[in-house]
């Protein structure tokens, strides 16, 4: 994305952002483009880790879905997962 893609929120007292609300199959729906992918894997309840099968990893190394966009999925979903463990 380049920054005429990008916004910037000013919200006066709001020191913190936090996605700990949802869940993993809400953050994969929230990159546009996953749609395709999404309900596509092998087995339905697929984490997008190192499943065979999955459809997304599938699609990231057929470059339909760039790696830097899925790292950053993955960042989100790693930080979930440090949420939920406190």
């Amino acid at each position: 994305p380049s920054a005429d893609d990008a916004e910037l929120i000013d919200s006066p007292g709001i020191r913190e952002f936090g996605l700990i609300h949802l869940d993993e199959q809400q953050v994969a729906e929230g990159f546009i483009e996953f749609h395709d992918a999404l309900g596509r894997c092998r087995f339905r309840d697929c984490r997008h880790r190192q499943e065979p099968g999955c459809a997304l990893l599938d699609a990231v190394e057929r470059g339909d879905i760039h790696a830097e966009r899925f790292a950053s999925y993955r960042h989100i979903i790693e930080s979930l997962d440090e949420g939920n463990t406190t």
